[in-house]
């Protein structure tokens, strides 16, 4: 039996919905998408992956999706010595402040890491938990653009709700517990804690209220994408999107039979 002909059950992660959207809207090669979720090819991190889950283990003990404890990086700038870099040591000076907050808002950790799955959707939760006594599902986050309104991944408070990449994450979460625990959307709360990586006492708690309708909206966009996902040939549906930008920062490169290494030529028609 071919891999193409055997029933398939890819569920759906928010993760991979956000990767997918990027797809449908050519701003993600078809090619990647398929190693990074169907192939298991570990791409390599970025430094700001590095420090957040840095971070996540400093402060949780949550370890990265490959298993490995995080290692600070390591200067030796101006001494003889080794020391931590600068940035990793403000990850290590945020992670002791996320202590502080956990003390003062009671936030009692039930969970770290849990793996919640449902019908069409699954999904891992940084921290499922109790915070002043009511059960909470808390998102950490390390990030350089804590005050950003602009950028669709920047956490300005004001027009976070306009930003469904971040959103979308809470409306999958309340699902996947509410269908695994059998609790109302009102009994739970969702948090995002979000610590900035350029200045460690630049903090913010987010509560996302979310409405009705919006579950329903993306229980819908699961299903209709679960059932792309799992009538495509995996070997053969994926379209790639070679661009020389794109191609030259891709892990896959050097065995990739689509990549482009000179600008392609593109149509614009007027008129």
């Amino acid at each position: 039996t071919t891999k193409s002909n055997k029933k398939m059950d890819k569920k759906i992660s928010q993760s991979f919905l956000k990767d997918y959207n990027e797809y449908k809207g050519k701003n993600l090669c078809g090619i990647q998408l398929k190693a990074k979720h169907f192939d298991n090819v570990q791409f390599p991190s970025s430094e700001a992956m590095d420090l957040g889950n840095f971070f996540e283990y400093m402060a949780t003990g949550s370890l990265p999706r490959n298993g490995i404890v995080p290692e600070p990086k390591l200067s030796y700038a101006g001494t003889k010595r080794e020391t931590i870099s600068t940035p990793f040591k403000r990850a290590l000076e945020s992670a002791e402040l996320f202590k502080k907050i956990q003390k003062q808002y009671d936030l009692k950790i039930n969970d770290i890491g849990l793996k919640l799955s449902s019908e069409y959707k699954n999904g891992i939760l940084d921290i499922w938990g109790e915070m002043n006594g009511r059960p909470c599902i808390v998102d950490l986050k390390y990030s350089g653009l804590i005050d950003d309104k602009w950028s669709e991944t920047g956490w300005d408070v004001e027009s976070l709700h306009y930003k469904e990449r971040l959103i979308v994450q809470a409306v999958q979460y309340k699902m996947l517990v509410k269908e695994n625990y059998n609790l109302e959307y009102k009994d739970f709360d969702f948090y995002f804690m979000v610590f900035s990586s350029k200045e460690v006492n630049n903090v913010k708690l987010i509560r996302v209220n979310i409405d009705e309708d919006a579950f329903n909206v993306h229980q819908a966009h699961i299903e209709s994408v679960y059932k792309q996902i799992n009538a495509m040939d995996i070997e053969k549906d994926f379209i790639p999107y070679p661009s020389l930008k794109r191609c030259s920062k891709c892990p896959l490169y050097d065995s990739c039979d689509f990549k482009s290494d000179i600008p392609l030529i593109e149509d614009v028609y007027y008129g």
